[in-house]
């Protein structure tokens, strides 16, 4: 009965689609066709012709880029970022969309000032289309149950009657306690449908910390797949996850400000496959508006294709990634081979060269240590705070692997507390830079 339940979801979302009108059909058939045929002619004139309808609307209806109606290419736009669409947020906007129905989106602000948008219904349905199509592709289908693992404001909590409908389970990280997490895992053992986790990738790491600390063996249940989300995933942690609940891990890129961004699919390497269909993504030197050299870490500057109401043209989203052009799987179109998370948190060695906030994830080898967080304090000064389960007797072997990173003439203290802080949206931040360098991207 619950894969009858399944279907009828599914046939439901789809019949209610076409009485009005088809369009989140008309975006998902699209979406597929580019992002499948993406070195295809018909491909590649349909991002073209978007990215061009969208340059011109706004030149013509925004105040902000109307001083721009004489451009060449995308090239001759500013990069923008946060701080310049708080400043310019009434210019940015299309004076089209002004007195129309449109949605704000708001985050939270967890480690800085909230940030508040506009996007426009055509935008919103584009949305809900990436996110069928992606979830799809990564195991997912309209009707599975999914477990919704963050923590859960006022505004993002659902009604009864949609959490049925969309048949989802709110789980939320604020109340993660050992009580907590073991019935959230009795209720995956009894629960007989087929399931997808979305989680913060920090709630995830401290559900494998819980079932490791409590002896568990791998979980009896029905996971498609898991989608880890919001901050990076360690090598650890993904495999913890994949013996406890024998299922593909994939990692999400995306942001409430545009949507789904990039996703690692299963059987298809360890690349975040970009969604070309809906955005244009370059990434740029970390500290120049141009191109960074190929293979190398740069910010990740996204233009929306679908946002006329707002329009974000090479809006610098505050992250770090890798992008490469050579991908063998899936569609061989240029992937992110890393994302590295947030410019503002990035770790530099003592000779002032950034590195990949990757290398925090060396300590999930140690079973002993809970949680983490690494500090940059100075030019060569760091810290290194654990919460760990027992006696930690490992300090200068992690010395030494941060030392091989950072420079042998970095100093690094530990510090023991007893609890790394959530964020106010309930994350966790691994690293901050207190640091700012004289010249570079701090």
């Amino acid at each position: 009965m619950i894969g009858i339940y399944e279907i009828l979801r599914r046939w439901i979302y789809w019949m209610v689609d076409f009485l009005k009108g088809g369009k989140i059909r008309g975006h998902y058939n699209d979406i597929k066709f580019i992002m499948e045929k993406y070195h295809s002619p018909e491909s590649t004139d349909k991002r073209r012709s978007y990215l061009d309808k969208l340059l011109e609307h706004a030149v013509a209806t925004s105040e902000f880029y109307k001083d721009y109606k004489n451009f060449k290419s995308l090239e001759d736009f500013p990069v923008i970022n946060k701080s310049i669409i708080r400043d310019r947020f009434n210019d940015i906007q299309s004076g089209a969309f002004k007195n129309k129905s449109n949605y704000s989106m708001s985050t939270s602000g967890s480690s800085g000032t909230p940030f508040t948008t506009l996007q426009n219904k055509g935008k919103r349905s584009r949305n809900t289309a990436d996110t069928i199509y992606f979830k799809q592709k990564a195991g997912f289908e309209i009707g599975y149950r999914l477990y919704y693992i963050r923590k859960w404001f006022r505004m993002h909590q659902k009604s009864r009657l949609t959490t049925w409908a969309r048949n989802i389970r709110m789980v939320n990280v604020t109340e993660f306690t050992d009580s907590y997490l073991q019935h959230f895992i009795d209720t995956l053992r009894e629960d007989k449908s087929t399931k997808v986790l979305l989680s913060y990738s920090s709630a995830l790491r401290d559900i494998c910390n819980y079932l490791r600390r409590s002896g568990c063996e791998p979980i009896q249940t029905k996971i498609s797949c898991i989608i880890a989300m919001s901050e990076g995933l360690g090598d650890n942690t993904r495999k913890d996850l994949e013996y406890f609940f024998n299922t593909s891990v994939l990692l999400r890129y995306s942001n409430l400000e545009n949507g789904i961004l990039a996703l690692q699919l299963p059987n298809a390497g360890t690349c975040l496959h970009i969604n070309w269909a809906s955005y244009h993504i370059e990434i740029l030197h970390p500290e120049k508006d141009i191109p960074a050299a190929v293979d190398e870490m740069g910010r990740v500057v996204v233009t929306d294709l679908f946002n006329y109401c707002m329009p974000f043209i090479r809006y610098d989203t505050g992250d770090l990634a890798i992008m490469s052009k050579d991908n063998d799987h899936f569609n061989k179109a240029p992937c992110l081979l890393e994302v590295h998370g947030r410019q503002m948190d990035a770790i530099f060695d003592t000779l002032g060269k950034i590195q990949s906030t990757f290398i925090i994830f060396h300590l999930e080898s140690y079973p002993q240590i809970k949680q983490f967080q690494f500090i940059q304090e100075h030019k060569r000064n760091y810290t290194l705070k654990l919460n760990v389960e027992e006696t930690f007797d490992a300090e200068q072997e992690v010395i030494d692997i941060f030392k091989n990173y950072l420079g042998g003439d970095a100093i690094i203290k530990i510090v023991y507390v007893d609890e790394i802080p959530q964020l106010s949206s309930g994350k966790r931040r691994l690293t901050i830079n207190n640091y700012s360098k004289e010249t570079g991207i701090m």
